[in-house]
């Protein structure tokens, strides 16, 4: 039905902005990360703990960016199949 094909455009694209917002602020997260681990007084002696800790989650945060990314195609991929309407 006309009205079903539009819900279902409006949830794809809502799915998709979702994504968006997700990657965005993994994206924030890594590079707030980046330069954390860029600071050379993390590498001092005495820190090594610390300096594990930032890269393990700088690690985590790239995997889980790498996710959303994945999620954000596919959800892409929904919204055209939809707006194309297959």
């Amino acid at each position: 039905s006309q009205l079903g094909a539009r819900e279902s455009r409006i949830a794809a694209r809502a799915e998709l902005r979702k994504c968006e917002t997700r990657v965005e602020k993994l994206v924030e997260m890594k590079e707030k990360l980046s330069d954390r681990l860029a600071d050379p007084a993390l590498y001092e002696p005495g820190r090594q703990a610390e300096m594990e800790q930032w890269q393990k989650k700088f690690a985590e945060v790239k995997d889980a960016l790498a996710r959303a990314e994945e999620l954000w195609m596919q959800a892409l991929e929904r919204l055209e199949a939809v707006e194309s309407g297959g």
